[in-house]
């Protein structure tokens, strides 16, 4: 019986767990990541395992969805990251975090 509700809960933990995953809005909203000047975001503070996980898996996608305009436009993907940068750093909410030209965190 004990064996059972062992691997009950166990089960429960791990259905659970990629529910309770931070979003990339979350994490924009608390503070803990930022649109980096680059056109790809980055932690501003108390990263963690699973923000660092955010963090890779929103880049990564970013860097695709970049390198696929970049080849359509026959341009750069620095200049077309440049560009993804401006936009979304116009969309942050009040608050949230963003990378100047120098490198340097405000808040909007």
């Amino acid at each position: 019986m004990k064996k059972l509700i062992a691997t009950l809960f166990s089960l429960c933990l791990m259905v659970s767990l990629p529910a309770a995953a931070i979003t990339l809005k979350e994490a924009q909203t608390q503070g803990i990541v930022g649109e980096a000047n680059s056109g790809y975001i980055a932690v501003v503070q108390n990263g963690t395992p699973e923000v660092d996980r955010l963090v890779a898996e929103v880049n990564s996608k970013r860097k695709k969805e970049y390198a696929s305009i970049a080849k359509r436009n026959n341009i750069d993907i620095s200049q077309v990251a440049a560009r993804a940068a401006e936009k979304l750093e116009s969309r942050l909410s009040k608050g949230e975090y963003y990378q100047d030209n120098l490198g340097r965190w405000k808040q909007k």
